[in-house]
């Protein structure tokens, strides 16, 4: 739905109780209280009411499916009426402040991306991974996937290493009882991790496996799609990176074994979402997770692509000379194309205005840019090959340490064995702030 759709509906199509029923619900209030609020005897009318929303939006249930609908309100409202959505409720819902950030944006199909995963998740046992840098997209793909195997009467459970404490990484041990007791929630089921972990006898992965094929899918009547988000948070764990990352690479074989458990496991859809750029800040020049599953990349937006969400945004002149400048300063980077087109939108400025701050420290950019700059300067050798490509007129050669590690953080393109700055804005706001030596 785009914003026109949605001020179509909201809040023309609402009566007066209507209104006040979203309102608490987006706040995040119970049932019972929204009905002690608005004096109705009980909370099915409370249920009546919301599910006469979800059907003004077009949210609709599957068949055997209860609450699932009014799910969808929470990130509808978080991206065209965040002011109503409460920060607890957003944070319930699972939806990192990467994701609010996200929810702000028009969805871009990247074809074939999404119809290739979207089968995939259908298939026994089947392993998604999808990587990019960060604000690129990446939940906005996943919550497609997701929907694709809702429609299909999956379960699906979604766990954000982001919202893990730092005790959870203390240890492997601790990392992974926090994951089976968060699955397990998620399926609304009791936590009986205390009758099956045993560590004097078993190591973890056993335990993890036994508590999985034991208690957690022992009786599975449907799919499972379990989702990992923000999986690069434990690959800065320097003690047990690889450990998780073998034990994902495990989990995406045992639908193939032949013993009892593998139709189990046959029922498991598994993705993992990471962003590359932690790769500039490990000591490493290889991708954690290299060959598991299907693997997605999400790429910068066509020329096409850019003219599609101009119009989404109601923007006007798109072959003016100053827009052809507009496409060489921002490129295809997503992030950054639909913060400017936003910004222009709600006229914080003029094109031009925009074009002339969007390298200095006026530029509604800033925050981004100075979150680069200070991943750069944590390592010192990655500041100078970057140094280089911004400061030469021709694409750069580095060395393939450099150049994985610098495209893995999105801050270059990569043709062949050449370099150079993902966007001239990179060039402009980097060429003087970088230390060449």
């Amino acid at each position: 739905m785009n914003q026109k759709e949605f001020d179509a509906i909201y809040p023309k199509e609402l009566n007066r109780i209507q209104h006040k029923v979203l309102e608490l619900f987006l706040q995040g209030k119970s049932e019972d209280a929204i009905a002690k609020s608005i004096k109705l005897n009980d909370s099915s009318g409370v249920r009546y009411h919301i599910s006469n929303i979800c059907e003004l939006f077009g949210f609709k249930n599957e068949p055997g499916e209860r609450f699932r609908q009014r799910d969808q309100l929470i990130p509808l409202f978080a991206k065209y009426k965040p002011e109503l959505v409460s920060d607890q409720l957003i944070k319930r819902s699972g939806i990192s402040s990467d994701d609010r950030q996200e929810l702000d944006f028009y969805y871009v199909e990247r074809h074939p991306i999404e119809s290739e995963c979207c089968d995939k998740i259908l298939e026994h046992g089947a392993v998604i991974r999808i990587k990019a840098p960060k604000y690129t997209g990446k939940t906005l793909l996943l919550n497609q996937i997701i929907e694709r195997a809702k429609r299909h009467n999956y379960q699906a459970v979604t766990l954000d290493f982001n919202q893990a404490s730092s005790s959870v990484f203390s240890s492997y041990e601790e990392l992974l009882k926090w994951l089976c007791k968060r699955v397990g929630r998620g399926l609304g089921l009791e936590n009986k991790l205390a009758e099956y972990w045993d560590s004097d006898e078993f190591d973890e992965h056993t335990n993890t496996q036994t508590y999985f094929e034991d208690y957690l899918l022992k009786n599975p009547t449907q799919p499972l799609v379990l989702a990992f988000k923000n999986v690069d948070r434990v690959f800065e764990q320097e003690s047990f990176r690889i450990d998780f990352c073998e034990l994902l690479r495990c989990w995406s074989q045992l639908h193939l074994e032949g013993n009892q458990f593998a139709e189990l496991w046959k029922k498991l859809r598994l993705i993992i979402v990471h962003s590359t750029n932690v790769y500039g800040s490990l000591d490493i020049n290889y991708s954690p997770l290299s060959g598991v599953g299907l693997t997605k990349t999400l790429l910068d937006f066509t020329p096409a692509q850019v003219d599609y969400l101009a119009n989404c945004y109601q923007l006007q002149g798109l072959n003016s000379g100053i827009f052809k400048e507009f496409r060489k300063i921002f490129g295809g980077h997503p992030y950054l194309i639909q913060e400017a087109f936003g910004f222009l939108q709600k006229e914080q400025c003029s094109l031009d205005r925009l074009l002339e701050i969007a390298a200095t420290e006026a530029s509604p950019f800033i925050n981004h840019l100075r979150e680069q700059l200070e991943e750069l300067r944590k390592n010192p050798q990655l500041e100078t090959a970057y140094y280089q490509v911004v400061n030469e007129t021709q694409p750069v050669r580095l060395d393939t340490n450099a150049t994985f590690k610098l495209q893995g953080m999105g801050l270059v393109l990569v043709d062949l064995n050449d370099c150079w700055p993902r966007c001239d804005l990179y060039r402009q706001y980097f060429s003087d702030r970088l230390n060449p030596n």
